[in-house]
């Protein structure tokens, strides 16, 4: 029927995960199977009978919006008049082959753990609405990232349900009515992959799949599970996600010139690269030089503990038939990923392989770069750390993926055309956001801080797993004289999650206050080997259920994209911990800022670069003190002073609390300065000028 082809149309991309109006004909198609579906417009579809596809579309203004969302994706996807055509950057006629192990694109397609697939998944999102000539490469994990359950006594527990493929909008790729596959070589065989086919927007997203016939049992389970198992399972992933993808491309007919490596996982793709130009007559130096010019390497991890090393006897085992195909010395391979070439017992390190065969690396904020340099100048032994050639792209976020609908609703109406574009010039999305009245900003905040709590008790209801929620406070119907924290990420120790408690007799005084009433959202998962994180979660559930903390203190079990969405939105304050330097970047406050909500943070990743004294609030200065016990006792003395002095106070000055006018004041300053300056739209400007477009010119 034509509803259902026009449907169709629309589930097939994945672009309805940034366009609230087209994903939301579909929840008003099937409203009892949009939670339980986890937002899915193709699932829905699939389990929809015509006819009551034909009763839902006997509403004539539901028929209007489904022609309005379908001529919206068609006009996008043949667009000429993007960013990139404005801005004559024609990269050379070159097209960017964007590889990463994880992508965090919608709460349905769990492939993302976290802050590196979700900063993927936005990347080529706003690849799409620049119009930049990207491809984005990654792998087809059966059952992804784990579901997070909290038991009785406090502990996370994990399970991998499979990933419901037949509600994915992804297409096999055939060739000759076949599936196209891919020979990778490993060991003493070639394992096989299929590639799988995403739509995002304008972007084309391929996965390789190894779970296909003619490999053996052990070869089909290589991408079961994304971040688990051994060392052995890891390298083997790797070399699917960094050969294979290279292979992938050449089975694709995709001749890309620009190779971005996003994280030390796919850095194998630059051996296969220098292998191919081997094969092709080149010499050693030659085909090294040639790939040089083409891979721009980006690094997210500040620590050392944080870069795959695997042992050289196991690069040695596994990389074989790489190894073997390049007629370069063994030893003098294995050294591409040592940072002393001459120590054979040190480990291969994927960051070392990276950093030594890309042109380009840089890390993700200004800060970053600054660790980078640090930890690896023994790289450059002869140069000063701040000479050492690791640049800086801060991290942003996708707006339109994590606008709430209300927001976002204001903004189209009252500057359609204007708005997005702003998001690329400071002024003028300041005198947007100066030109909403105070009322209606108050008014819009008090309605988000309620559809919050509105989907925690629905979620509650429904699913479980919200801990400390206290269904009948009347507080949460009404939205506005409780101040409303949110902590969410991954749960790594370096993170300190639970420091607001780590002084329990100041913390029970700042819960406790009646007069100015606070709580806190947690939400997060631990890795499933990292024991000290899971220990973390445990005390958190723990403070959800002592008296003195009643219904102040909440965690969500399963954090997703879903949660994230609603905990942004709804929050006055996102409070960030880590032990700096440790934060890369982090983006989850970046979400927050154009929904009015205000950072506390340590003055730690993207957060240096953003705070200015008048939108957020900094805990601590700059100062890093060598030992880790005297910067924690420093920390958790600033953050309790911030609350007692500061936040608590600003929030609840006034008549009613949230609308004092230091406060206000706060909030759209933190709405209006922050938005452009860390959206992806600045981000992959920024890539596309100060990177792509100098890469690949020696092809």
């Amino acid at each position: 029927m034509p509803y259902r082809t026009s449907l169709e149309e629309i589930a097939r991309n994945l672009w309805w995960s940034w366009n609230p109006q087209a994903s939301s004909i579909f929840q008003q198609i099937a409203p009892e199977l949009w939670s339980p579906l986890h937002h899915n417009p193709l699932a829905i579809l699939r389990r929809v009978s015509d006819a009551r596809l034909r009763l839902a579309f006997s509403d004539a203004a539901l028929r209007r919006r489904l022609e309005d969302a379908l001529g919206q994706l068609r006009t996008y996807l043949r667009a000429d008049d993007t960013w990139t055509a404005r801005h004559g950057l024609a990269l050379h006629g070159h097209r960017i082959a964007y590889l990463c192990a994880e992508f965090g694109l919608h709460e349905s397609l769990p492939l993302y753990s976290g802050g590196l697939g979700v900063l993927a998944g936005d990347h080529i999102k706003t690849a799409s609405d620049l119009g930049l000539p990207l491809v984005a490469i990654g792998l087809r994990y059966p059952e992804g990232y784990f579901r997070q359950h909290i038991n009785a006594g406090g502990w996370q527990e994990e399970s991998y349900p499979p990933i419901p493929w037949d509600d994915v909008p992804a297409t096999l790729v055939e060739r000759d009515g076949q599936p196209l596959r891919v020979d990778i070589p490993y060991r003493d065989r070639h394992i096989h992959a299929h590639i799988w086919h995403l739509a995002i927007g304008r972007v084309p997203l391929y996965l390789l799949d190894t779970d296909v016939p003619g490999n053996n049992a052990d070869d089909r389970s290589i991408g079961g599970r994304l971040y688990s198992g051994d060392n052995t399972t890891r390298i083997r992933q790797e070399i699917i996600l960094g050969i294979g993808a290279v292979r992938a491309l050449r089975a694709l007919d995709i001749d890309a010139d620009i190779h971005h490596l996003n994280e030390g996982h796919c850095a194998f793709a630059a051996l296969e690269l220098i292998r191919e130009r081997m094969d092709g007559g080149q010499s050693w130096e030659e085909a090294t030089l040639a790939v040089r010019d083409e891979l721009l390497f980006t690094t997210h991890t500040p620590v050392p503990a944080g870069h795959d090393r695997f042992p050289g006897d196991l690069v040695r085992t596994h990389l074989t038939a790489t190894l073997d195909a390049i007629p370069v010395p063994e030893k003098d391979l294995l050294a591409l990923g040592r940072v002393d070439p001459d120590d054979d017992d040190e480990p291969f390190c994927m960051t070392v392989l990276g950093l030594k065969l890309a042109s380009a690396t840089n890390g993700v904020s200004r800060l970053h770069g600054h660790v980078t340099r640090t930890m690896w100048k023994d790289l450059w032994p002869e140069r000063a750390v701040d000479d050492v050639p690791v640049g800086h792209v801060t991290n942003g976020i996708h707006v339109e993926t994590f606008m709430h609908p209300r927001l976002r609703t204001l903004l189209d109406d009252r500057w359609p055309r204007e708005w997005q574009n702003a998001l690329l010039e400071p002024y003028r999305w300041a005198r947007i956001v100066e030109d909403i009245p105070v009322d209606e900003l108050l008014e819009l905040k008090r309605a988000m801080r309620n559809d919050l709590f509105h989907y925690l008790r629905h979620r509650a209801a429904v699913e479980g797993g919200v801990h400390g929620l206290t269904l009948g406070d009347t507080h949460d119907d009404h939205g506005g004289d409780v101040l409303t924290i949110g902590f969410a990420r991954r749960f790594a120790t370096y993170k300190r999650g639970a420091m607001l408690f780590w002084d329990r007799e100041r913390a029970v005084r700042l819960f406790g206050d009646a007069d100015r009433p606070m709580r806190i959202i947690f939400a997060g998962k631990a890795h499933p080997k990292d024991r000290e994180g899971k220990e973390l979660i445990q005390r958190i559930i723990n403070i959800t259920r002592d008296p003195a903390f009643a219904g102040r203190v909440i965690f969500v079990e399963n954090y997703d994209l879903a949660v994230a969405r609603a905990l942004v939105s709804g929050v006055d304050v996102w409070l960030n911990t880590p032990r700096r330097p440790r934060e890369a970047s982090g983006t989850s406050g970046q979400k927050v800022n154009m929904h009015a909500g205000i950072n506390a943070s340590i003055l730690d990743g993207w957060w240096v670069e953003g705070h200015d004294g008048t939108n957020g609030f900094a805990i601590g200065d700059e100062e890093e003190p060598e030992a880790a016990e005297v910067q924690d006792r420093r920390d958790v003395e600033a953050l309790m002073t911030v609350f007692e002095q500061h936040i608590l106070p600003e929030f609840h000055a006034g008549d009613t609390p949230g609308t004092g006018e230091a406060w206000v004041n706060r909030m759209r300053s933190s709405m209006s300065t922050l938005p452009p300056r860390f959206s992806s739209r600045r981000m992959v400007a920024d890539y596309a000028q100060k990177y792509y477009a100098h890469l690949g010119r020696g092809r």
